[in-house]
Order: C-alpha cells, then structure tokens, then sequence
C-alpha cells in the first residue's frame, strides 16, 4: 500500500491470518480494546478486530514518523465503534491529533489510513 499526501500520512495493511490473538492483547491493546476484541467470538471475527485495532495504531504512528517504537498500550484506535476514529498521540513528547479509518482492500485483508486532524481531506484508495 502505498500513500501519498501534500502532508503526512501513515498507511499500514495486514493479511487476516490466524494469530494467537488472546495472547498477544495485552502487549499491544489499550483496556478497552482488549476488553471489546476478548468479547468478539473466538475465531475470524476476534481476528478482524484485533487487526483492525493494530492497523490503526501501525498507521498511525507511521504518521507521526517513528513506527512501532512507542507504547501501543498508550494509543487508544477506538476501533470497536464504527466509522474514522480521532486520536492523539504524544509518542514524540508533544501531543499530535490524527484522523484514523480503515482503506478498502481486497478480501482477506485490513488496512488503515491516518492523517492529520486539521488536513480535512477525505481518502481516495485506488488499486493499480
């Protein structure tokens, strides 16, 4: 996946794969998501959840410009609720708001885009 923007902007994508979700939540996932992806069945739905939450964070902190080097425990996505998510981060000391929602891919996929709060543009995903 590539992005391209007039300012910065984070894209991360995952394949939906099985991974041992429950136990890697607690590593990556703030209470709160772990809490809404625990209570999705066990199986593809929890999986999508979980991917969901980690594509967010990735894309995000991509945005900021230092990749996965903070604390995902600190990022909250609210990537149970449905539609773009704004969070903010302070992984490079100063507070730094983000627009986060998913990109349209191919099935058995996930993928998420950030960009700045105050870029009010809107995301046009296209595939080549």
């Amino acid at each position: 996946m590539l992005a391209v923007a007039p300012f910065p902007v984070g894209v991360d994508t995952e394949a939906v794969r099985n991974m041992p979700v429950d136990n890697i939540t607690g590593k990556v996932l703030t209470p709160r998501e772990r809490r809404a992806v625990l209570a999705e069945p066990e199986g593809p739905a929890r999986t999508r959840l979980f991917l969901r939450c980690w594509t967010r964070k990735e894309a995000v902190l991509k945005a900021v410009g230092i990749g996965l080097v903070a604390d995902l425990t600190a990022l909250e996505t609210r990537a149970w609720a449905p539609g773009p998510a704004h969070v903010t981060t302070d992984a490079l000391s100063t507070p730094t708001s983000w627009w986060v929602t998913e990109a349209a891919v191919p099935d058995g996929w996930a993928a998420a885009v950030a960009l700045p709060a105050d870029a009010g543009r809107n995301v046009t995903v296209q595939q080549l």
